[in-house]
């Protein structure tokens, strides 16, 4: 048998691994940061409808189908402004405002992150209650921060949940 004049077949491919690490890298690599980004922001797009159901429901509980002008305790209860009413384990604030800004969530933070306003209309019959929770937050990577919804505060996006009793 005779030996001829070609390399064996490793050493002709050892760089190939590596090309083809750092070519498939440019495409994974925006694909992970866009998934982390857009996943914690419907994260935290859920939790805030989750606060704003606690607002509503807690409004609606505590007006006891009263006229609006006459339930200033729901608007304690559902927690516009985090100075007004006690929410479970003491949180300073109402059921919206204290579900967003407790443990785990915690989105509360230095200079407050999460908005509730409430609004009732005054219908024939029953007061319809809205609720808007709207939380300011840094993104996850910032990699995808011009595709989402920019906030008022500089270099934070927002997500507004806004909810309707009927």
């Amino acid at each position: 048998m005779a030996v001829t004049g070609r390399a064996p077949r490793r050493q002709r491919s050892r760089g190939v691994a590596a090309l083809e690490l750092a070519l498939s890298l440019t495409f994974l690599v925006p694909l992970l940061m866009g998934t982390l980004d857009f996943g914690y922001y419907f994260f935290i797009g859920t939790n805030a409808e989750e606060a704003a159901r606690a607002g509503v429901r807690e409004a609606v509980r505590a007006s006891g189908g009263v006229a609006c002008a006459l339930t200033g305790a729901a608007v304690k209860a559902a927690g516009e402004t985090p100075a007004v009413g006690t929410g479970a384990l003491g949180c300073a604030g109402g059921a919206a405002y204290c579900y967003m800004n407790e443990a785990p969530l915690s989105m509360g933070g230095v200079g407050g992150n999460t908005t509730v306003t409430l609004t009732c209309l005054a219908a024939p019959v029953n007061p319809t209650w809205t609720i808007t929770v709207q939380v300011d937050f840094w993104p996850a990577t910032t990699f995808c921060k011009a595709l989402l919804p920019a906030s008022l505060t500089a270099g934070k996006v927002k997500y507004t949940a806004t909810l309707t009793s009927d």
